[in-house]
């Protein structure tokens, strides 16, 4: 697998384009449709062949969330540190790992092809591996639930390994301003100006993927609803802009684009949640990046 060595801006030029149209690019096999990738620090990994210097026997693996990329963990001041890094650093067992997606792909083809290589890089793993964390941000914890269903559904053996699973400003029950993209996109297709029904059709080009975070959506409408995986422990971390715990934008807004509520899956039927922890003052992209958030972690998972 190549390094990448594209620069900073057309990367991340990738990534937003990625989460607008990225099921549009894949099917026109368009190389700006980021292919999945492992990386540990800057390089890739090959999950056929990893290949690390002291790999640890558990692995950590961070997940950034639509038209993001790896480097949305990067805790500003700290040398490229990221919560996964920070873990490795005082417990010398886990192998911090992070990864790059095509976020506008619908969540369940995500889930489904990040089960299958979790699978892959486990079984190649140079030790064996005792214990796997992962943590999403935003999407990125809806893809969680999402590989942990197909990985159960097709027997893999790393989902006996899966013991902590942490979503950090994950929309489980969908997002507020991805909702109203979709309800504004509706009513302009209703409208009797031609010119409305022109800007509704150029709202709705929006990808599967956005579709998805609209309402939550970890699997196709044919297979329902997963519940958590059983035997593994679960974390929410939810952002809330105000620093005033009680002030009345928290609850309209939450971190700016998840609330509170969907945040922590208050919809969702039969969760049982190990820990949950909110931090006002602070919005939904430092939620993936803050000193905070990381101590916190290490209070859960250390």
């Amino acid at each position: 697998m190549d390094t990448d060595t594209s620069p900073a801006w057309q990367r991340h030029a990738s990534a937003i384009l990625s989460g607008f149209f990225g099921d549009w690019l894949e099917a026109r096999n368009n190389p700006l449709a980021m292919p999945m990738t492992f990386f540990h620090g800057h390089e890739p990994v090959n999950p056929g062949s990893p290949d690390l210097e002291n790999p640890g026997s558990t692995l950590c693996l961070s997940i950034h969330g639509l038209m993001e990329l790896e480097s949305v963990w990067a805790i500003p001041g700290r040398d490229g540190a990221h919560y996964g890094s920070l873990l490795a650093a005082e417990n010398s067992d886990i192998t911090p790992l992070t990864l790059r997606y095509n976020s506008g792909r619908s969540i369940c083809h995500n889930g489904e092809t990040l089960a299958d290589m979790l699978d892959t890089l486990v079984s190649h793993w140079p030790v064996p591996v005792e214990r796997i964390i992962l943590i999403g941000h935003s999407m990125g914890g809806l893809l969680i639930r999402s590989a942990s269903h197909f990985g159960q559904r097709h027997g893999h053996h790393w989902v006996e390994q899966l013991r902590d699973c942490v979503y950090v400003g994950s929309p489980h029950d969908g997002s507020w301003l991805a909702r109203g993209a979709m309800a504004t996109a509706d009513r302009m297709n209703k409208a009797p100006r031609d010119y409305l029904r022109v800007l509704g059709e150029v709202i709705d080009l929006r990808s599967e993927g956005i579709r998805n975070l609209s309402r939550g959506e970890v699997l196709s409408s044919e297979d329902g609803e997963p519940p958590l995986l059983p035997g593994a422990r679960h974390y929410v971390v939810c952002g809330l802009l105000a620093r005033t715990r009680a002030h009345p934008v928290n609850a309209l807004f939450g971190d700016a684009l998840v609330q509170e509520s969907s945040a922590r899956g208050r919809e969702r039927k039969g969760w049982t949640l190990t820990g949950e922890a909110s931090f006002p003052g602070v919005d939904h992209i430092r939620l993936a990046h803050h000193p905070d958030v990381a101590d916190q972690l290490r209070r859960w998972l250390l």
